[in-house]
């Protein structure tokens, strides 16, 4: 790219990020007669239109809206002229902050790949990117509709998507980054509640998005690093962020330090059970669009409108907006639907306690409300979602008590703290309550799925962990910096400092991870940073719509179906083990993957055929497949002939790459 590319395509980011804050702000500032607040108008409006636009798609599928924009911007503008002129702009910095923050991460390392869920959050935006009627076509099992998992997060991203008319790589990444925007923003309307003192809120922000959890201040003295080369120095940073995450059960195991053993001694135990925590930090390094960081936004959208109906006047829309909180959790992450509807439920029980109206009309009228424009997604997934209920924990999957606390000795510091504050502060005394009970109760239920041994409790721990832990830091944080005992204040500010030490790894990671893909924020600056790669996925974007093969190795988390979706195509196949997954482990799925993996390897019996049949229409040949079997392409070139001409796109030390297109 030359200098002026690069230049063009700068400007044209900037633009693209100028327009999707200008509207978002816009739509917040209408908002905001109904919600005196900011952050929580933001908020309401968004999921407003949101949910409004998923209920009509179910009936007709609106296209490409890259009209629209256009109109909105101009609006946008009058709206706003006046307000900002006199200083309201001051009000969208608790949104745009936490946005830039992310946004230079995703800026830095912007790669759309095989590792985590990448590919499989880059697949669901994917399906809905065309506006066709919901649910869509699914690109990695095309002949099947999307209608096996809770998509609103990826078809909102879709929808900012096919408005800016943008491909679904850099759709996905501006997506993460207006997710976590959206999550911090609303925290800060919950801190700013409680907090006058500039220093406290920025420290619970700090602490929610960029701190880990209780092991984080514990890693120097759990893993030794001998080797201070920048690879060394990246792997070590690597570990440390994911120690936080997949402590219990993975990394207490791979203790290295005299001090780290005598802290957790190894158990005698074939198969320590893996119990993981994921914090919002964590998710900003990873770069996953999954449904959980929809599940944070929800979470704080809900403890924002309880904190607010606690000193307002305008109880009818915040406490509707509450009420339909809780059913969008079926379109967002349902795994918090239980935890959700538990908080509402001890909310309503505090305001009864208190003495105060908790709205009850109000709030089933906004659930009914939120339910009726979901009717049809649920009509749609409520008969293909897996069937699990909750089960008693047996003894072996229990926490390990050492593990436990290293992990939740903040959370256990400051709902101490709040427990000290007695009756004069009742919502203190609840809150912590509420935490340690949720806690213990996790400790004894779980969601019996389909996993089981070492990852029995796995599902469970990572999305009610993680939904539990930044709950418990804002909630119990705020309240106890807010304290009129001094040295209570002074005891809150050691936990949140304590989970912050998880940016000591972040900036060592971003310091010596390599920044191959430097602003390429649709992701494939992986796939473009290989010449052969490039040409393929070039090829691809200007060839007519069809069923793109590319090569399996592992069931998932591998660059197999990279080519199709960085290029708009459909995959023939993405990933063969999620997809079974989703799919209650329909037989012809891993059939349809073992005999792909034969093809690759030129053991397929008149493959050109059973590929026609298949309506394959492009079969990629990648470095990835010389990798793994360079001795059959030529017998895949012999097998082909009649069905599929093969097209050299590079030819490089005697190894040709390109793609086979199927004749006409």
């Amino acid at each position: 790219m030359t200098m002026w590319e690069c230049d063009m395509y700068l400007i044209y980011l900037v633009l693209t990020v100028f327009i999707l804050l200008i509207n978002l702000a816009a739509l917040g500032r209408v908002f905001t007669y109904y919600f005196a607040d900011a952050q929580i108008a933001r908020a309401s409006g968004t999921l407003t239109l949101l949910t409004s636009l998923f209920f009509i798609e179910h009936f007709v599928g609106l296209g490409s809206l890259n009209w629209v924009w256009p109109l909105s911007t101009l609006c946008s503008i009058a709206i706003l002229f006046k307000h900002w002129k006199t200083g309201g702009w001051r009000a969208e910095l608790p949104f745009w902050l936490p946005f830039l923050y992310v946004f230079a991460w995703r800026f830095v390392f912007p790669d759309i790949d095989g590792q985590s869920e990448h590919l499989t959050d880059l697949a669901f935006i994917s399906n809905y990117i065309s506006g066709s009627r919901l649910p869509p076509s699914d690109v990695w099992l095309p002949a099947y509709k999307f209608d096996i998992y809770y998509g609103f997060l990826h078809y909102a991203t879709a929808l900012a998507g096919r408005i800016l008319a943008l491909p679904a790589g850099l759709a996905m990444n501006l997506g993460f980054c207006l997710t976590i925007a959206f999550s911090m923003s609303l925290a800060w309307s919950v801190v700013y509640h409680f907090c006058s003192i500039t220093w406290k809120k920025f420290l619970v922000i700090a602490a929610l998005l960029m701190g880990g959890t209780g092991v984080s201040p514990l890693v120097p003295i759990l893993y030794s690093q001998t080797d201070a080369s920048p690879i060394a120095n990246t792997q070590a940073a690597v570990n440390q962020l994911w120690a936080n995450t997949r402590f219990t059960g993975l990394y207490d195991q791979q203790i290295n330090t005299p001090a780290g053993a005598a802290l957790f001694p190894k158990v005698a135990e074939s198969a320590p059970r893996e119990l993981p925590l994921e914090t919002l930090a964590y998710y900003v390094y990873l770069g996953d669009l999954h449904p959980p960081l929809a599940g944070f936004a929800l979470l704080f959208f809900a403890l924002a409108l309880m904190i607010k109906l606690e000193r307002t006047q305008q109880a009818k829309p915040l406490s509707i907006a509450l009420g339909a909180s809780l059913p969008l959790l079926l379109a967002v992450n349902a795994w918090n639907l239980p935890l959700q509807g538990l908080l509402l439920l001890a909310w309503c029980g505090y305001r009864r306690h208190s003495g105060q109206s908790c709205y009850f009309k109000h709030l089933i009228f906004g659930a009914s409300l939120a339910l009726l424009l979901l009717y049809p997604f649920i009509n749609s997934y409520a008969p293909n979602a897996l069937s699990a209920g909750f089960a008693f924990v047996v003894s072996e999957d229990h926490t390990p008590l050492r593990q436990g606390l290293a992990i939740w000795w903040p959370v256990l510091w400051l709902a101490a703290l709040a427990l000290s504050q007695g009756k004069e502060n009742k919502l203190a005394l609840w809150c912590a309550a509420g935490v340690l009970l949720l806690l213990v109760g996790m400790e004894f239920i779980y969601i019996n799925d389909p996993l089981s041994g070492s990852y029995n409790r796995f599902n469970s721990t990572l999305k009610w962990w993680s939904w539990l832990y930044p709950a418990a830091l804002l909630l119990l944080g705020s309240i106890n910096l807010s304290s009129q005992a001094y040295w209570r204040r002074c005891l809150a500010a050691v936990p949140l400092l304590a989970v912050c030490t998880y940016a000591l790894p972040q900036a060592q990671y971003w310091l010596y991870q390599p920044k191959t893909s430097l602003g390429q924020l649709a992701g494939d600056g992986w796939l473009k940073n290989d010449v052969a790669h490039w040409a393929i996925l070039k090829h691809l974007r200007s060839a007519e719509k069809g069923l793109v093969l590319e090569g399996l190795d592992a069931g998932s988390y591998t660059a197999a179906s990279a080519f199709a979706l960085h290029s708009g195509q459909a995959a023939a196949l993405g990933w063969p083990d999620h997809e079974s997954l989703w799919r209650n482990q329909a037989p012809f799925i891993q059939a349809q993957a073992d005999k792909i993996r034969a093809f690759y390897h030129g053991n397929l019996p008149d493959a050109g055929p059973w590929l026609v049949s298949q309506n394959i229409r492009y079969i990629v040949w990648s470095r990835f497949d010389q990798a793994r079997s360079p001795a059959a392409f030529a017998l895949l070139r012999q097998q082909l002939t009649a069905q599929y001409a093969w097209r050299i796109l590079l030819a490089e030390n005697g190894m040709e790459f390109g793609v086979w297109e199927q004749r006409n």
